[in-house]
């Protein structure tokens, strides 16, 4: 909700693109160069637009993720870093995610920024993938973050894990056929916070960025994003209770704890 109340309709099939148009912009600021992917129209209605902060995975950019512009659709600012990851970078990574959040928080409260006084500045996620999850759990203690979404990132320090303090996705595929999945696992059973843990069956490393798990990937961040940062109060029922919608979708292997 915007500062005069106003939200965003209704969500239809999250699984497609969404209402509005999408537009790509890549900026470089002191702190390295982005791409943002924001809807044409921010602020619709009066509704303002949620934050994402992304890191991609590993020798990766943003430009490989279909997941981006498509959550541009759904009414998202998507700041995400061109940063091409490299193994064990992941604390500087953080960094760089935080640091693109700080820019659009600025651009929101410059009065010449297309962005000013656009953005919900109260409801931000931080995303990766792989590298890109690590580096969102190193940073997850930051208390503007409302949640984070870690798809096939799974920490081998799980006092990592004691960082998170906001509400966390975890989806990743199976130990045995994730190279993230036994971590994941792990990551579960040692964080605290709310946290729905999704396993898309058969899906690898790569899911993410294949069909046609990519699609099943894209269509419960969408709504998770939804649900944390629109306050979508109707997808509850996605991801809450034994008979969650993705509990009985035969595509996902769900473990919850403290959601409500």
């Amino acid at each position: 909700a915007g500062a005069t109340g106003a939200t965003f309709p209704s969500a239809g099939d999250l699984g497609i693109n969404g209402p509005f148009p999408a537009m790509t912009v890549t900026k470089t600021v002191p702190s390295g160069t982005y791409t943002i992917y924001r809807p044409a129209e921010l602020a619709p209605g009066g509704a303002k637009n949620p934050i994402v902060g992304w890191m991609s995975g590993g020798g990766s950019t943003p430009s490989q993720y279909t997941l981006l512009p498509h959550l541009a659709s759904h009414g998202f600012v998507v700041v995400a870093s061109n940063t091409s990851p490299a193994v064990g970078d992941e604390e500087k990574l953080g960094k760089e995610i935080l640091a693109g959040i700080e820019w659009v928080l600025a651009e929101n409260g410059k009065s010449d920024s297309p962005y000013h006084d656009k953005l919900d500045a109260t409801k931000i996620a931080s995303m990766g993938y792989s590298m890109g999850a690590l580096a969102t759990t190193v940073i997850a203690g930051d208390p503007r973050l409302t949640t984070t979404v870690h798809i096939s990132g799974g920490n081998m320090m799980t006092d990592r894990v004691k960082r998170l303090r906001a509400p966390a996705a975890f989806l990743c595929g199976a130990s045995g056929t994730d190279i993230a999945g036994a971590n994941c696992a792990t990551d579960f059973d040692a964080a605290t916070t709310p946290v729905f843990y999704g396993v898309f069956n058969g899906g690898d490393h790569l899911a993410v960025r294949t069909p046609p798990y990519a699609d099943r990937i894209r269509l419960v961040v969408t709504a998770w994003l939804r649900w944390q940062l629109m306050r979508d109060a109707s997808l509850t029922p996605m991801f809450v209770g034994d008979q969650c919608t993705v509990c009985k979708d035969s595509n996902w292997t769900v473990k919850q704890k403290n959601l409500m």
